[in-house]
């Protein structure tokens, strides 16, 4: 799941078991707050976090673009 509200979109993903990407971009600022729900990995903004999961799919280390 990548998102950036760690209140429904991580939420949601750690209720259901998933691997999740917080994205620092639109709700959540992380030079400003704590996420109140713990994600998996965190992304700077899309970009990233669509590599980190195509990364952890394949099971490469894969080049950011």
């Amino acid at each position: 799941m990548i998102g950036d509200n760690p209140d429904s979109d991580i939420a949601g993903a750690n209720k259901t078991g998933w691997n999740s990407v917080l994205v620092h971009t639109g709700v959540f600022s992380p030079g400003e707050q704590t996420p109140s729900h713990i994600p998996t990995f965190q992304a700077r903004d899309m970009e990233e976090a669509v590599h980190l999961a195509l990364q952890r799919v394949s099971g490469q280390e894969l080049p950011l673009p």
